[in-house]
């Protein structure tokens, strides 16, 4: 499995769009230290990365939209709750199973395909928003 960057997932707001950068980095090297069978300690620093920069993304980013006056802000929060919490069940899977197939599976499937149809659809939305408004 491979993931990158792309273009394509540009927002249009720098500190968003590296953030965004960042967060791929991280769940491609989340699903690819699972993948190659990296012991639990390994798997659960990345997961411990990503539940402390995803709030911290998040809460950036819901900042922008209140400070903007964002109209979809509270359906863009519903979805980052959302996110947080999927984090923590996969989390808890891996304490229990450790860094399994199936985690590597229901990571990849929920996790990046969540994060590219969110940037690409919600987070675009939001970076046309605040471009109008420039």
């Amino acid at each position: 499995m491979s993931f990158h960057w792309t273009e394509s997932l540009a927002v249009g707001h720098r500190t968003i769009d590296d953030q965004h950068r960042e967060l791929i980095d991280r769940f491609r090297d989340l699903l690819l230290a699972c993948k190659a069978g990296k012991g639990k300690e390994k798997v659960a620093e990345l997961f411990g990365f990503l539940d402390a920069y995803v709030v911290s993304h998040f809460r950036a980013e819901e900042k922008l939209m209140a400070e903007n006056g964002y109209p979809g802000l509270h359906e863009h929060k519903s979805q980052h709750a959302w996110l947080v919490g999927k984090l923590a069940e996969l989390k808890g899977t891996l304490l229990a199973d450790g860094p399994s197939f199936h985690l590597v599976i229901e990571a990849n499937q929920t996790l990046l395909n969540w994060i590219v149809e969110h940037i690409r659809s919600t987070d675009v939305r939001f970076g046309k928003y605040l471009q109008g408004r420039n």
